[in-house]
């Protein structure tokens, strides 16, 4: 009986204990709440507004223009994609990082999978859009250097980007729903804050450009889109010498640009170069057009160019070829390391730089470039 007694006693006390610090802590957790619901509020606006840049984005992008030179087009659409998976990204960081301290009920984890939902799809759609017109991420300025692949890319069908567009679609339209839940649940819990709406794909869900059904659609109208078709252009844009060209001789540096490139011949005047074993060509290449080129072949010839008469350069020193295979982004260049190759002074040589096309280039305009090069005896 006394035993029965004090376990009564224990388990009154117990409970109490319990009710008293439930009650203390209500403040805190509502508060706590509070306070969650604020911060996600911002970041549910954020994502509201990248969601709007981004409906705008692919609702227009069929549409797209080019200027004058460059094609400006592709590099539109793939800068919007690509700032829309950056805004993404930090967005769904943010609902992660306001995880802690938790707030009531299961709004953190449903909130922060709504935006990583947006995230993941994002990414998906800047995938699946660059697969289908042969575009790549743009380098990040300051950021740290990424290679392009030296292989050809293989480009996916419009039937196949149709149905990945479509089922990124679907997740946008779940990411809504998803945060419709978390707004439910927080006018629930009757916070001092509120969340307020947040929506991708707005009805009618058929004619919002992030729908599945749009985004199936878009496919299609991408890929016949003439301003976004690939635009080959290749140029060597800069050469020098090593060793330099001295004052007395011919030109020793050729540069052109992307707008009217010239390819240069030998001159009547060589231009003349110090006593050397080695002539080593500087070489840069530039890719004026708007779609990566990988597998670009940049190669030197170095040949014999005395006058008639004149004694061969000793053997071993009658130049050669030299060449590397590089990939160079929309709008970068490429300085490959060519390396030098071997003459003889007192002797007169021809030197050609040359850029291998890619498929689709048509215009030649500043894809060699000649010297005529003087060793000095």
């Amino acid at each position: 009986m006394l035993i029965a007694i004090a376990a009564t006693i224990t388990v009154v006390l117990v409970a109490g204990s319990l009710l008293a610090i439930h009650t203390q802590s209500t403040g805190y957790r509502s508060t706590t709440t509070a306070g969650y619901v604020a911060l996600a509020d911002r970041v549910g606006m954020a994502s509201t507004a990248t969601g709007a840049q981004l409906s705008t984005l692919i609702a227009g992008a069929p549409t797209l223009t080019n200027s004058a030179f460059p094609n400006t087009a592709r590099g539109i659409l793939q800068q919007g994609l690509d700032a829309a998976v950056e805004d993404t990204g930090v967005q769904a960081r943010q609902a992660l990082n306001l995880e802690s301290p938790p707030p009531e009920g299961n709004l953190a984890p449903q909130f922060t999978r709504a935006l990583e939902l947006r995230a993941s799809a994002t990414q998906a759609l800047r995938t699946t859009i660059d697969d289908l017109l042969g575009m790549a991420p743009l380098p990040v300025a300051g950021g740290p250097a990424t290679a392009t692949n030296a292989t050809p890319a293989t480009l996916i069908s419009v039937p196949q980007a149709a149905q990945e567009m479509a089922a990124e679609g679907r997740t946008f339209e779940q990411s809504d729903a998803v945060f419709r839940s978390v707004r439910a649940a927080v006018i629930r819990l009757r916070t001092s804050a509120h969340l307020r709406r947040s929506v991708w794909v707005p009805a009618p869900a058929d004619t919002a450009p992030l729908s599945g059904a749009s985004l199936g659609a878009t496919a299609t109208a991408l890929a016949s889109s003439q301003p976004l078709d690939p635009f080959h252009h290749l140029v060597i844009t800069a050469v020098g010498l090593d060793p330099a060209a001295v004052p007395s001789g011919g030109a020793g540096t050729v540069s052109t640009s992307c707008v009217a490139p010239v390819s240069t011949v030998p001159g009547a005047t060589p231009a003349v170069v110090p006593p050397t074993s080695t002539l080593e060509a500087l070489v840069s290449v530039t890719n004026c057009g708007n779609v990566p080129e990988r597998g670009v072949t940049v190669s030197v010839t170095v040949a014999g160019a005395d006058a008639p008469g004149t004694a061969p350069a000793p053997a071993g020193r009658r130049g050669g070829r030299v060449s590397a295979v590089v990939a160079i982004a929309p709008g970068a260049s490429s300085a490959p390391d060519l390396g030098a190759l071997p003459v003889a002074s007192g002797h007169t040589y021809t030197l050609t730089v040359a850029v291998s096309l890619p498929p689709g280039q048509t215009d030649q305009r500043g894809t060699t470039q000649q010297f005529l090069v003087s060793i000095t005896g």
